[in-house]
C-alpha cells in the first residue's frame, strides 16, 4: 500500500507499475493522465492515502497450478475512517515474476449477493482452471462478450444476463448516448481490442462460478447528417488532442467486471468499473 499511495500522491505511473499490472494498471495510469479534467477537490482527494482493513484472503492451493490469489477488504482513508458501504476485491497475479494487483472491484449492498466460495479438503479456494468450458449457461471466457452484448443489444448473449443494477446501467448507457446525439448523430457499440484477456474464476459452494474479467467496449460515435459535427467531450478532446468537432469518434472503454454464473439460470453481473482509455477522430484531410 505504501508504494500505491506514493504513486497516487505523485500521479506517477512508473512508481505504480511496481505494484499494479494488467487491466488495473492501464486504467490507473490512464486516470493519472486525465487528472487535469478533475476538480481541484477531486484531485486532492485522489492523492490522499488509504489502506485495506478487515482483510480476507482467497487463496487457491498451489496444487491447482494457478498463479493468482484474491483479497477482500474494507478500505480506511487517511483520517482513519473505514468505508463499510462497499467492499473491495483485488486479484493479484504474477507479472514478469512479481506479484502485482491486476484486477479490482467493489461490491455494495445493491449488488447481487454471491454464494459462499467452495473450499477443498485443505481449506483452500477452488479455482476454475479451464475458463473456456461452460460453467452453467456461459463459460467465464464468454463474460467479456456478454458484457459487450448489454451495450450492443445483442439478445443472443444479453438475455443470458439477469437485470442487476450493473446490467441495467450498461443497457441504459447506449440509450442516453443516442438521446444526446439525436438528431444528427448516433452511437453504436461493439467489442474493442484489449491485451488483458486472462480470466480469473472460483467455484462456489452451490456449484456456480464467480469470475473476474476485463472487457473492452468500443463506441462508434458518428453523424447521420452530412452537415453535422460532433463536439467532443473534455475527456475525448484530451485523448484525441483536439477540441475540434468531427463527424466520427471511436471511443474505447476498458471494463473490469465480475459475474456470478450459477449452475442453472441466468448470469448475475455483480460489479463493474470502467475507464475511457482511448479516443480517436478521423485522419485530418479526409473530410
Amino acid at each position: 500500500m505504501q508504494v500505491n499511495n506514493r504513486a497516487n500522491a505523485k500521479r506517477d505511473s512508473h512508481i505504480l507499475s511496481a505494484v499494479e499490472g494488467g487491466g488495473l494498471f492501464e486504467t490507473s495510469a490512464n486516470g493519472y493522465e486525465q487528472d487535469e479534467l478533475k476538480s481541484a477537490k477531486d484531485r486532492a482527494e485522489s492523492r490522499k492515502p488509504f489502506e485495506y482493513v478487515n482483510r480476507e484472503y482467497v487463496i487457491p492451493s498451489a496444487k491447482s497450478g494457478v498463479t493468482w490469489f484474491a483479497l477482500r477488504a474494507d478500505t480506511k482513508d487517511h483520517s482513519g475512517t473505514s468505508d463499510r458501504t462497499s467492499r473491495a476485491t483485488v486479484v493479484f497475479d504474477k507479472v514478469d515474476g512479481d506479484w502485482k494487483a491486476v484486477w479490482s472491484g467493489w461490491t455494495t449492498k445493491k449488488d447481487p449477493k454471491t454464494p459462499a466460495l467452495a473450499k477443498d479438503s485443505d481449506g483452500f479456494a477452488v479455482p476454475v482452471t479451464d475458463t473456456g468450458k461452460k460453467q452453467g449457461i456461459l463459460a467465464p471466457d464468454q463474460m467479456d462478450d456478454a458484457l459487450v452484448a448489454l451495450y450492443a443489444t445483442d439478445e443472443k448473449l444479453g438475455n443470458k444476463v439477469g437485470a442487476s443494477e450493473t446490467a441495467k446501467w450498461m443497457t441504459q448507457f447506449p440509450l442516453e448516448q443516442n438521446k444526446m446525439l439525436n438528431p444528427g448523430g448516433k452511437s453504436e457499440f461493439k467489442a474493442g481490442k484489449t491485451d488483458h484477456k486472462k480470466v480469473y474464476a472460483l467455484r462456489t459452494e452451490k456449484g456456480g462460478t464467480l469470475t473476474f474479467f476485463n472487457a473492452d467496449v468500443q463506441e462508434y460515435m458518428h453523424t447521420t447528417d452530412p452537415a453535422a459535427l460532433i463536439t467532443p467531450s473534455p475527456q475525448i478532446a484530451l485523448l484525441v488532442g483536439s477540441k475540434k468537432g468531427e463527424m466520427v469518434f471511436l471511443v474505447d472503454y476498458l471494463h473490469q467486471g465480475s459475474a456470478y454464473i450459477p449452475a442453472k439460470g441466468t448470469v448475475s453481473m455483480v460489479t463493474d468499473s470502467w475507464d475511457m482509455i482511448k479516443a480517436e477522430g478521423p485522419r485530418r484531410g479526409l473530410r
